[in-house]
């Protein structure tokens, strides 16, 4: 892993509630909720970036359009998950894993590894 550099910035009241409260709720620190924004946003293409942004100026629609947004790609990835599993059963001898059937969703990356991207 890279060295860590130290970097400071203010965040408007709302989105600090924002980064807050996620926070909270997923067990993380605001630095790490920060970072890992940081890390998706520079990855994300920058006419993409720009979208983004232009959206979520308009705070009400933008929330909206950008759920909207996230409903769709989380379909897309959905659905390309269950076409792999699909093709991996067709192609397996037909023969079904007790235990795989049982385990919940930790259990079965610990096992079988990540989902296939």
């Amino acid at each position: 892993m890279a060295k860590a550099k130290s970097r400071s910035t203010s965040l408007p009241e709302d989105l600090d509630l924002r980064v807050r409260t996620i926070a909270l709720r997923e067990n993380r620190t605001p630095a790490n909720v920060l970072e890992n924004a940081v890390r998706v946003f520079t990855l994300i293409p920058q006419d993409l970036r720009n979208l983004l942004i232009e959206t979520s100026a308009d705070q009400m629609k933008g929330a909206r359009k950008i759920e909207e947004l996230s409903r769709r790609i989380m379909f897309s990835l959905a659905r390309e998950r269950f076409e792999q599993a699909a093709a991996k059963l067709a192609a397996s001898d037909g023969k079904i894993d007790h235990d795989m059937l049982n385990a919940d969703e930790m259990v079965v990356v610990e096992t079988y590894g990540p989902a296939a991207t």
